[in-house]
């Protein structure tokens, strides 16, 4: 119990500085970049107006759905509760976050448990929307919703929350596919080991050792997949419903976009892997600092190794980097910044930060593929690499919203990569920092466009 009171203590601050900072961005400016289409959208459909639809959105109605239902009965249309809908989203996600992490790692420490849900629930570029009408948070509360119901093995929820996470953005398919793709291997795995007659194992014990013989049994009698398909059919309809209801959407609609369909041309765009890496180091401090050892040490013996990834990852960087029109245009993103500051001031600007790239990612492949206590299941570690690649190697544009839930997902359900309670706080300590500068950013940093009477502020 003193876990749960420490946590929900933790939830009254987390509730109360949240609001205190929603009115101070509130104050500072009424709308913000993209906020433009998504505050019109969202008051048509508050008032009722569902046959107006805006071309420049170009993601499915959710937000506009849930926000207005809520918002209609009180006739509370304005900017100020629109917003207000992403704001208790984000107290949801702190909630989601803690019971997600107590289900997957219920032996760790109170105070372990604690620290890394305050370090989640603060992740700073998701965090700073939540005091935006934008899609990503009410987004990431139902991609947790069907998280969370899948690891209780509620699938029927799941397959419900997963329906509203495609509704919040058509991207969020891909975790749909996570979360059934992930439990169908590891079915096949139970179904073909217990075929061998080998020793039994929990289903969340299925490693890769465990591959070779599913495979051999699969070859040897592939009526057994008809048997899984099944099975599964019976206890995952709901995810099947939902991924093939997208499938015909994606037929009837051409594209996965919906209204602007030339904004976002999906192309692959392999640097986006090392950029998530980057993403991943800097609001992972704790496994960083944690593991850095290990990952020296696995760079240096497999010496050979390390030169090849390098040498291919500098070829990945000279021919598969995609400069988005939009990342040169907006300088109201920190990416613009960033890039025109480092990556594009010098010609071998791009390069230098590989060395640090093969380091992050040698980092996430202890973390899925290390056997740890309990270990990943292949089917986790195999179903998170697709879906993040689809989900980030996909796009052109630089956006750091974009690996917000590839993040979230890894951090919440690994279990053999955990740091300490010390590295942990220092974690959280860094996050309460950078969400400090990026208010202080917005509230006092202002850029001024010809097209806009009011200044315009910097956000992630």
């Amino acid at each position: 119990m003193r876990d749960q009171t420490n946590f929900f203590l933790f939830l009254g601050v987390y509730s109360i500085v949240t609001f205190l900072l929603f009115h101070l961005v509130y104050n500072t400016s009424k709308q913000v970049i993209d906020e433009e289409f998504h505050l019109r959208q969202g008051e048509h459909y508050c008032r009722g107006r569902f046959h107006i639809w805006d071309e420049k959105i170009t993601t499915f109605p959710g937000l506009y759905l849930i926000s207005g239902s809520f918002l209609s009965p009180f006739k509370a249309c304005s900017v100020y509760f629109l917003r207000l809908t992403s704001a208790v989203a984000s107290i949801a996600n702190a909630y989601l976050v803690y019971i997600i992490r107590k289900a997957v790692i219920p032996r760790r420490s109170d105070a372990y448990l604690l620290l890394e849900s305050i370090s989640l629930a603060t992740l700073p570029p998701l965090y700073f929307f939540s005091h935006l009408y934008y899609t990503d948070v009410l987004s990431v509360t139902m991609v947790l919703m069907m998280v969370y119901f899948s690891v209780r093995e509620m699938h029927n929820w799941g397959a419900l929350a997963g329906f509203l996470a495609i509704l919040m953005r058509q991207t969020n398919v891909v975790w749909v596919g996570f979360v059934y793709g992930s439990q169908l291997v590891n079915m096949t795995m139970s179904v073909c080991l217990a075929e061998r007659q080998a020793k039994q194992k929990p289903q969340s014990k299925f490693g890769f050792m465990d591959l070779i013989p599913t495979i051999t049994t699969l070859l040897e009698r592939p009526a057994l997949i008809l048997n899984v398909l099944r099975d599964a059919h019976s206890k995952f309809l709901g995810y099947e419903l939902n991924l093939a209801g997208f499938v015909g959407f994606l037929w009837y609609n051409g594209s996965i976009v919906v209204g602007d369909k030339t904004a976002h041309v999906a192309a692959v765009h392999l640097s986006q892997i090392f950029y998530f890496s980057l993403f991943f180091a800097a609001f992972s401090s704790s496994h960083v600092l944690g593991t850095f050892r290990r990952v020296v040490r696995f760079a240096l013996k497999r010496w050979y190794v390390s030169c090849f990834c390098v040498g291919l990852f500098l070829c990945v960087i000279q021919l598969n980097t995609i400069v988005h029109p939009y990342l040169l245009a907006d300088n109201r993103h920190y990416t613009f910044y960033i890039w025109m500051r480092f990556y594009q001031r010098w010609t071998f600007a791009k390069f230098l930060p590989v060395p640090i790239y093969y380091g992050i990612l040698v980092l996430l492949g202890l973390i899925l593929f290390t056997r740890g206590q309990g270990g990943q299941t292949v089917g986790f570690c195999l179903l998170w690499i697709l879906a993040t690649l689809a989900s980030v190697a996909l796009q052109q544009l630089i956006e750091v919203r974009y690996f917000i839930l590839p993040f979230l997902v890894l951090r919440l359900l690994q279990t053999n990569v955990q740091s300490s309670t010390k590295l942990l706080a220092l974690e959280v300590l860094a996050n309460v920092l950078i969400n400090a500068a990026t208010f202080y950013i917005f509230c006092t940093k202002a850029v001024y466009w010809s097209d806009y009477t009011e200044p315009q502020r910097i956000i992630w």
